[in-house]
């Protein structure tokens, strides 16, 4: 074996080691839902920067060795996608410890600046899949407008991915519901797609964190997240099966 072949085992060694670290938190809720945050920033801290060393490594190999073997080749290849499915997993485990230190702070402002504000920020992965966003006349009402942002790119991001052969359609909608119905006032929101859909058993699951219902792209916090900011708001959401995609829907007092 040359010096570079075992260079790249060795890389690939450490990153294999890397990822059955992370994968642990894989298995759909094995991390907990009131999971402690200096656990998570630990593991971050833990795992983030000799992950990205030994992707950046192997970068490093493959554009300045020329004439590399095959068997060269393949191990840098397995180096490039271990990295990146371990740095995809803790970039959701950053984004979801982030989210866990976010404080409620409700307003009165009109939900379409919400949608609005999110299809701005997916503008293109919008326009990539040649998906159709569908939202009408939204209430105004009373919430953090920040967190609901947040909400709907998560939702919409999540019907982008889990698409059908089909151009995506995703409709938003929401209502208010008369306090004489359900107590309190309440918003209504749902979010439709004609996605591949979803099992009637993995709609308790999916909310849990590094949860998927898959195996496409993605690393099971967005709906984890969704769940957090519907629980911020003194709300529930849940997931609805349909004949062709799914809903989503969250409800919030007001």
């Amino acid at each position: 074996m040359t010096l570079l072949q075992s260079a790249a085992g060795k890389l690939l060694d450490r990153v294999s080691a890397m990822c059955v670290r992370v994968s642990k938190f894989e298995a759909g809720g094995d991390l907990p839902h009131n999971v402690d945050l200096d656990f998570l920033h630990a593991l971050l801290h833990d795992l983030i920067g000799p992950v990205s060393r030994v992707r950046m490594l192997g970068e490093l190999i493959e554009r300045r060795a020329t004439g590399l073997e095959p068997e060269i080749q393949v191990l840098l290849g397995h180096i490039k996608t271990s990295t990146a499915s371990a740095e995809n997993v803790l970039e959701a485990l950053r984004r979801y410890a982030e989210a866990l230190n976010w404080s409620c702070r409700p307003a009165p402002f009109d939900l379409d600046l919400a949608v609005k504000s999110a299809l701005t920020r997916l503008n293109r992965p919008i326009a990539d899949s040649g998906a159709h966003v569908i939202y009408g006349a939204l209430p105004n009402v009373h919430a953090d407008m920040v967190q609901m942002t947040a909400l709907f790119e998560e939702l919409i991001a999540n019907a982008l991915r889990f698409r059908s052969e089909d151009p995506p359609r995703i409709e938003v909608a929401a209502q208010l519901t008369p306090e004489e119905l359900t107590e309190q006032g309440a918003c209504v929101i749902s979010v439709t797609d004609n996605g591949i859909g979803l099992n009637d058993s993995a709609t308790g699951r999916i909310f849990k964190p590094l949860a998927r219902a898959s195996d496409r792209s993605g690393a099971g916090m967005g709906l984890a997240i969704c769940r957090h900011i519907a629980e911020l708001h003194r709300g529930e959401i849940s997931a609805i099966p349909r004949p062709r995609g799914a809903e989503f829907r969250l409800w919030i007092p007001q």
